[in-house]
């Protein structure tokens, strides 16, 4: 029997009953974003299809050629690799992704779920993204853009 999403318990671990372990049918993301200010300004950028986007973004070449395609702004984000601390995750964006040298503070916590089309693009399953955001000042020397 399918237990519904709001009677399931948010741990996750080992698939085992006796844990009360639900994961959404799509998976969970696990993320770090950072809102890099300059004044009134917000640090977006465009993502593009590089080589090694799958192993320092964490997800697939064809969603960042998607994204590409689609001339996306995204805040600078990636996935927390396994063990990996959120704030070292936002330290990773920053200075890999962005080529900011400040170290993000914690600035929130944000958790949604959303629809992800799973095998058969008919079948529509829902993931659970749970986003921790950090925020830098950036020195009124630095240019965006």
């Amino acid at each position: 029997m399918k237990v519904p999403a709001t009677k399931r318990w948010a741990r996750l671990g080992p698939n085992d009953a006796k844990w009360l372990n639900h994961v959404p049918e799509a998976g969970v993301c696990v993320s770090a974003f950072i809102i890099a200010r300059k004044g009134n300004s917000i640090l977006l950028a465009r993502p593009r299809a590089v080589d090694d986007w799958a192993e320092k973004e964490g997800f697939p070449t064809w969603r960042a050629k998607q994204l590409e395609k689609e001339k996306a702004w995204l805040l600078p984000a990636t996935h927390l690799l396994m063990e990996e601390p959120p704030d070292r995750a936002a330290e990773r964006i920053a200075h890999e992704w962005a080529a900011i040298k400040a170290k993000p503070q914690f600035m929130m916590f944000q958790s949604h779920t959303r629809p992800s089309i799973v095998g058969n693009q008919r079948q529509r399953a829902r993931y659970w993204d749970l986003c921790f955001v950090g925020s830098v000042n950036l020195s009124a020397g630095c240019r965006l853009g």
